[in-house]
């Protein structure tokens, strides 16, 4: 008999000594990441016969309990598991049931409230004033939606890239000049915009931006983690980043392009983490997706949107997990009963309830409660996640 997933409380949670240079990195799994699959459990005779062809067997995952596994390309990640810095919370997700990747992806954005800002957003704005234009980044093309809202933020592909106007000096006293006269969020938005060029720039000129011997995945996820270590190792303030990794949208020969994906996503994480050194230390890393997959295959040999998938913390702020096993939450076995209405595994566990408790890692003095309006009645019980089954 496995052994089940432990109750975990606050309280268990959160590491509560105070630590300097804390950095919360929030990677989004764009697309629905079939939960199943990374953490599949391998021992459910019920999986096997919904997944006939999809299905993890044994021999292609890394027990857990007896009862769940993680994927073998997720094997950079076991490491961390059994060092008790990596929480996997099955079962985990919102409460949307529109099963569309834009409905999904900004409900969870927004905290699950319909506001113009963000869950990160609000958290970075509740901490009072930035010292650094660099204190949050995106990794990547545009501001993902839970930054909105935040005081100081920059996007960027990478360190070097990142610019104004070629970096040409007369063009930069124009802007700051030109900023100078604007008052409220334009005008803070620009000088922001100019102190982070500023920043980069002088990273530059001293080297820090210098390729890291640490090898990363190849592809855009892996490069950006890489520019993420150089902001973090060169202590231009950051506090807050996101990153992407896309292309977990399933529907046809899933067992052809998730493998690639869970490589990508273990490997990069594990390099990023050796990357950093003793900086490591701080590091929180969330690890969440839109929605998971239905329990049964379709006939594309793929998975069509679910309810429940993963998350994971990793890092300063991973629960110390009983057993070691790195579970929290899940279910000890699959029936018909505790699939929901249409026949997908339930989010049992809100996902705002264990960003909270990272959160509050993050930043103690921090009221939750206007990060996670919609979850307030929860936040204000002192124990606002339980990670076992039905909870």
């Amino acid at each position: 008999m496995h052994q089940p997933a432990p109750t975990v409380t606050r309280h268990d949670f959160i590491e509560t000594t105070a630590r300097d240079g804390r950095v919360l990195v929030v990677v989004f799994l764009r697309g629905g990441a079939d939960g199943l699959t990374l953490v599949p459990p391998v021992a459910d005779p019920m999986y096997r016969t919904a997944r006939p062809t999809l299905a993890v067997r044994a021999k292609d995952a890394i027990d857990l309990n007896g009862y769940f596994a993680v994927h073998r390309d997720l094997d950079a990640l076991m490491p961390y598991i059994e060092r008790q810095e990596l929480a996997i919370v099955h079962g985990a997700g919102s409460d949307d049931t529109t099963r569309s990747h834009f409905e999904a992806q900004d409900t969870m954005e927004h905290g699950g409230v319909q506001t113009g800002s963000g869950w990160l957003g609000r958290f970075l704005r509740a901490q009072g004033p930035v010292a650094s234009a660099l204190s949050a980044v995106a990794i990547g093309t545009t501001r993902p939606e839970s930054l909105r809202g935040a005081p100081a933020g920059a996007v960027m592909q990478t360190v070097r890239e990142f610019s104004v106007g070629g970096d040409d000096d007369a063009v930069m006293e124009q802007l700051a000049r030109l900023y100078a006269a604007f008052g409220g969020p334009v005008g803070a938005a620009g000088r922001d915009t100019i102190d982070a060029v500023r920043r980069l720039r002088a990273l530059r000129a001293e080297g820090g931006a210098a390729e890291s011997s640490t090898p990363y995945p190849p592809g855009t996820f892996g490069r950006g983690l890489r520019e993420i270590a150089k902001l973090i190792k060169a202590d231009v303030g950051l506090t807050t980043t996101t990153i992407d990794l896309d292309g977990w949208d399933t529907h046809f020969v899933q067992g052809r392009v998730i493998g690639g994906l869970m490589e990508q996503l273990g490997a990069g994480i594990d390099a990023f983490m050796t990357d950093l050194g003793s900086r490591r230390d701080g590091v929180t890393v969330v690890v969440l997706t839109e929605f998971g997959r239905r329990l049964r295959e379709n006939s594309s040999f793929g998975t069509d949107h679910g309810a429940g998938s993963v998350m994971m913390v990793l890092g300063a702020a991973a629960p110390v997990v009983a057993a070691g096993h790195g579970l929290v939450g899940g279910f000890e076995q699959l029936s018909e009963s505790m699939l929901d209405d249409v026949g997908d595994i339930p989010a049992r566990t809100d996902y705002r309830d264990v960003l909270a408790s990272v959160l509050t890692h993050h930043a103690p003095a921090v009221d939750l409660r206007s990060v996670f309006p919609g979850r307030a009645a929860a936040l204000s019980g002192g124990q606002f996640w339980r990670g076992e089954p039905g909870a």
